[in-house]
């Protein structure tokens, strides 16, 4: 006779990438360069980005800002907008709505335990 696992309780379906993510076609995976998020986001993690959603306030977004690519967060307010680095050691970035294009919403952090 066997017993079953006090340990089965805790068991979840296996995980698919594939439900962590609502709109497919605007979807995309980044791979995370530099510090600027941590310790919220690290270098190496793989970001799923939603290029469908709306981006609202203090959320992480990938932006488009000087030709580079940033990862942040964004306030909005009337006609400028403050980009963010969880890390304190980054200053934020201050511009007009049309010096940015906010190119999706982070979803996911998926980052391997150190």
């Amino acid at each position: 006779m066997s017993f079953p696992s006090p340990a089965d309780d805790y068991l979840e379906p296996r995980l698919q990438l594939d439900s962590l993510i609502t709109h497919p076609a605007a979807t995309f995976f980044f791979r995370m360069k530099g510090v600027a998020m941590e310790p919220t986001i690290h270098a190496g993690d793989v970001l799923i980005v939603d290029r469908a959603l709306v981006p609202l306030d203090r959320r992480a977004v990938v932006v488009i800002f000087q030709q580079q690519f940033l990862v942040r967060r964004v306030l909005i307010e009337d006609d400028k907008i403050t980009l963010k680095a969880d890390n304190p050691a980054f200053v934020d970035i201050v511009a007009a709505l049309d010096e940015i294009e906010i190119w999706g919403v982070v979803t996911y952090a998926l980052h391997k335990l150190r």
